[in-house]
C-alpha cells in the first residue's frame, strides 16, 4: 500500500517543512487520495502557430537497397518551441524531435552515434526487435561516454512506428529532448493523402525564463515529471495544413515522461489502424484515443471538404491517480484545411492485416508492481529518502532476474498493487494483451506497452521469439522506472 510523508504538497513546488520533518524523523502518514497535494501544474495555452509540422528525416547515407545508415549525435542546443521562447535542450543532431530514421521491412539500420554531451547515454530502440546487445541498456552495453562513439546494427522485421531515446538517466535525459522516431514501412499500407509522424512530449519549463524547471527527485519521483508546455514535433501548438477532403495518417508517438495524452478532436471520429507492434486486423472507429507514454497509435482522419477550416486535436483529462485527472483539456495541435480543391476522400481498407492468436501458454508469471516511501541508490543516493517503486518487492537493481525459454509462449499478469496507473513496456519483445481487469479486449493487437489501471491486473501473452539474451521490463512513467520499478528476463537459447 502506498504511504507519502505528512504535509505533502504540489509535486513540482517544492518540500514543505513537514515534508523535511516527516522525512528526517522517518515519520509516514497513509493516503488514499493525493487531492490534498496538489497535481501536476496547469498548461501555458500558446496561440498557435505557423512553420514546419514534419519531423526532419535522417539522410540515407548508404546507397544500398536494403541498408540504411545514418549519423546521430547527442549535444545540447537551442530550440525554439514557441515563436520568441528558444529553449536550452538536449538533441539529436540538434533538431527536437531528433531525426526521423525511415526503412523498410528487412532493411538492415546502422545508426553511427557520437556523444557530444557532458555525461554517459545510450540509445534504445523502442518497440524494435532488435538483437540483446543493441538494445542500449546499460546491462547489455555500457554506456556511451562523453566524446566517443558506437555504431548500432540491426536488422527491422515489422512494419510499424517507433522511436528511439536514452536509457540511462532516461527520466532527466528524455525530459530535456532526447528521442526521436523510426518509421518502418510493409508491403500492404493503406493508402492516405498525407502520412505523418506526430511526436507528442510535454515538459516543465520556469514561466519566468522560458527554460527547463529545476529536476526536483524527490517530489516530480512520485506522480513522474508532468510538463506545462505540450509539444507536438518540439512545438507549442504547431498547425498542419491538410488536404480539403483527403484522408490523412497520424503515427502518434507518446514520448512524455508521464503525461498520459487522451487525444480527441471535438465533434470528429476518426480511425485507429495501428497500435504499438503494426497493423490492426481491421480498422476502428473511434472519439478518443488513450496513449500513455512509450506507446504509438496510427490514425486515420478525414478533412473537412470545406477549404480554410480548423480542428483542434485536444488532450482531455485523464486521472492516472494521485490529483492527476483534475487539470481541464488543452490543445496540441491544429489541424487546418487548405485552400486547396477538395478530393475525393480514399477509402479506408475494411482488412488490414492477418494477426495470428498466440498458442497457449507453457509459462505463466506474475508481476506486482508495487510504491513505498524510503531509500533508494538511485538520482536521490543510497542514504536519501524518496519515493520507491519495485517489483514483485525487488528495487532496480537489486532484482533476481526471471528466466525464459528462447521459442517459449508465456502468459504475463502485471498486478498493480497502488493507487495510481503504471504503463508497462516490455523489451525485446511484441505481445497481445488477453485480460484487462478480468475482460477480455475488444480486438486483437500487438503491443510492446500496455497501461496497467490502479489496483487491476493485466494479462498478456508473449513468445520468445529471434533474440536470446537480457531485457529489461519496467513501468514506463520514467521518473518510476528511475527509481526501481524495472527487472530483468535472461532468454537463453
Amino acid at each position: 500500500m502506498s504511504k507519502y510523508p505528512i504535509g505533502l504538497r504540489s509535486p513540482y513546488l517544492g518540500v514543505t517543512a513537514s515534508v523535511v520533518l516527516a522525512v528526517a524523523t522517518g515519520c509516514m502518514s497513509h493516503m488514499d487520495d493525493m487531492g490534498d497535494m496538489g497535481g501536476p501544474p496547469d498548461v501555458i495555452d500558446v496561440p498557435p502557430a505557423e512553420g514546419q509540422f514534419e519531423t526532419e528525416v535522417a539522410p540515407d547515407l548508404d546507397p544500398t537497397d536494403d541498408v540504411v545508415e545514418v549519423e546521430l549525435e547527442a549535444k545540447a542546443s537551442e530550440v525554439e518551441l514557441a515563436p520568441g521562447h528558444r529553449v536550452r535542450m538536449w538533441t539529436y543532431n540538434g533538431s527536437l524531435p531528433g531525426p526521423r530514421i525511415e526503412a523498410n521491412v528487412g532493411d538492415t539500420v546502422r545508426v553511427r552515434f557520437r556523444n557530444s554531451l557532458p555525461e554517459e547515454t545510450t540509445i534504445h530502440w523502442h518497440g524494435l526487435r532488435v538483437p540483446s546487445a543493441m538494445d542500449g541498456v546499460p546491462r547489455v552495453q555500457s554506456p556511451i561516454a562523453p566524446g566517443e562513439e558506437f555504431t548500432y546494427e540491426f536488422v527491422v522485421p515489422d512494419a510499424g512506428t517507433f522511436w528511439y531515446h536514452p536509457h540511462v538517466r532516461s527520466d532527466e535525459q528524455v525530459e530535456r529532448g532526447l528521442y526521436g522516431s523510426i518509421v518502418v514501412r510493409g508491403t500492404s499500407e493503406p493508402e492516405t493523402t498525407s502520412d505523418r509522424v506526430v511526436v507528442l512530449d510535454d515538459i516543465l519549463i520556469d514561466p519566468s525564463t522560458w527554460q527547463l524547471a529545476a529536476f526536483d527527485q524527490m517530489m516530480q519521483g512520485m506522480v513522474g515529471r508532468q510538463g506545462n508546455v505540450l509539444l507536438a514535433n518540439g512545438r507549442a501548438h504547431p498547425i498542419v495544413d491538410v488536404r480539403p477532403g483527403g484522408l490523412h495518417r497520424f503515427r502518434f508517438v507518446n514520448a512524455a515522461n508521464a503525461r498520459y495524452f487522451r487525444l480527441a478532436l471535438p465533434g470528429k471520429s476518426f480511425t485507429l489502424v495501428g497500435t504499438d507492434g503494426g497493423m490492426l486486423e481491421a480498422p476502428r472507429e473511434l472519439h478518443e484515443l488513450v496513449l500513455v507514454p512509450g506507446q504509438r497509435a496510427d490514425v486515420l482522419v478525414a478533412a473537412d471538404e470545406t477549404a480554410d477550416t480548423a480542428l483542434e486535436w485536444q488532450t482531455l483529462p485523464y486521472d492516472r491517480g494521485h490529483g492527476t485527472g483534475a487539470l481541464p483539456e488543452a490543445t496540441v495541435f491544429q489541424m487546418r484545411s487548405t485552400e486547396e480543391d477538395a478530393i475525393t476522400t480514399p477509402v479506408v481498407p475494411s482488412e488490414l492485416a492477418t494477426i495470428e492468436p498466440l498458442p497457449a501458454p507453457t509459462v505463466r508469471r506474475k508481476l506486482e508492481l508495487e510504491e513505498s516511501m524510503g531509500g533508494h541508490a538511485g538520482h536521490m543516493g543510497s542514504s536519501g529518502m524518496g519515493f520507491v517503486f519495485s517489483i514483485n518487492g525487488f528495487v532496480y537493481p537489486d532484482i533476481e532476474g526471471l528466466s525464459g525459454a528462447l521459442g517459449s509462449v508465456e502468459e504475463w499478469s502485471i498486478v498493480n498493487t497502488t493507487t495510481m496507473d503504471h504503463p508497462f513496456h516490455l523489451h525485446g519483445f511484441r505481445f497481445q494483451v488477453t485480460a484487462d481487469d478480468g475482460a477480455a479486449p475488444d480486438f486483437l493487437a500487438w503491443r510492446d506497452t500496455v497501461n496497467v489501471r490502479a489496483e487491476t491486473t493485466t494479462r498478456f501473452r508473449v513468445k520468445l521469439e529471434d533474440h536470446a539474451g537480457t531485457w529489461m521490463f519496467h513501468c514506463h512513467i520514467l521518473e518510476h522506472a528511475e527509481r526501481g520499478m524495472m527487472g530483468e528476463l535472461e532468454v537463453q537459447e
